[in-house]
């Protein structure tokens, strides 16, 4: 008996010492990424930046969810409360990590398949809708869209774009109000001015250019989770495509993002 109970003592400090190194690189990350982007340097450097810390936290990840399963398997029934809540929180911090490190290899990836091709963007809207069924129903969301053009656009990335859009509008809607969400477009001299409009919570004035950076979060994860990536992925489209993005917004009214594309 005691030399299992130190055994699990053993794991709890490796436990504790691997979460911590990765809070850590998680700030680091944080805090660096930042400071790029808002120098502006949200190009090769900050790519480069986003591709080698995401791998550099992978091996200190893949401790932390080995020793979490040696502990579920082998010795969950003999933990303690206290235990038990410490390896319950492990495991949501890992696969929080998990997913920060996934949308920072996105992130990074972004653009580097740089061939263009004529795109329908009635189809794109079509097949974003049928993937986020789930999400849509759950909300009971409605979804309106009228004729969108077929252009000449990283195909990968304008679906991405779009996605993240709607994905957004469903998620930061008002308790117990359905979303009612449009897509729409208007054509201009030399461009085509694009916008998702929704019904949700809305956003402050003041976090307007904010909310396009990387990993700022407006909510608290328990209320909204994400991991403050989603709309720094969408500038960096439509900039990949030459274009400008912005919100208007009213709190507790809606939000409605704009973005511009060249013909």
């Amino acid at each position: 008996m005691k030399n299992e109970q130190a055994t699990i003592e053993q794991y709890r400090r490796k436990l504790d010492t691997a979460e911590r190194k990765v809070r850590i690189l998680e700030d680091m990350i944080e805090d660096r990424t930042r400071e790029l982007h808002l120098k502006g340097e949200e190009n090769q450097e900050l790519e480069l930046f986003a591709y080698l810390t995401s791998h550099d936290l992978q091996e200190p990840l893949r401790t932390i969810m080995s020793f979490v399963e040696i502990l579920e398997e082998e010795y969950a029934d003999r933990l303690d409360g206290d235990g038990s809540t410490a390896l319950n929180f492990i495991r949501e911090g890992a696969d929080r990590m998990s997913l920060l490190i996934k949308s920072l290899l996105h992130y990074s990836k972004v653009g580097k398949n740089r061939t263009r091709r004529l795109v329908n963007t009635n189809k794109v809207v079509e097949d974003i809708l049928s993937r986020l069924q789930t999400s849509i129903q759950e909300a009971d969301a409605k979804i309106s869209y009228g004729s969108l053009p077929v252009l000449n656009v990283f195909e990968v990335e304008w679906a991405q774009l779009f996605q993240n859009l709607v994905h957004n509008a469903i998620k930061f809607r008002k308790p117990d109000v359905a979303p009612v969400i449009s897509i729409g477009v208007q054509q201009r001299e030399d461009e085509y001015l694009f916008f998702v409009r929704d019904n949700g919570i809305g956003i402050e004035e003041k976090f307007r250019e904010k909310v396009f950076v990387i990993f700022q979060r407006l909510h608290s994860n328990d209320l909204y989770p994400g991991t403050g990536i989603g709309l720094a992925n969408c500038k960096k489209i439509v900039e990949l495509h030459d274009g400008k993005i912005w919100l208007e917004s009213t709190v507790g009214v809606g939000s409605t993002f704009y973005f511009t594309i060249k013909k």
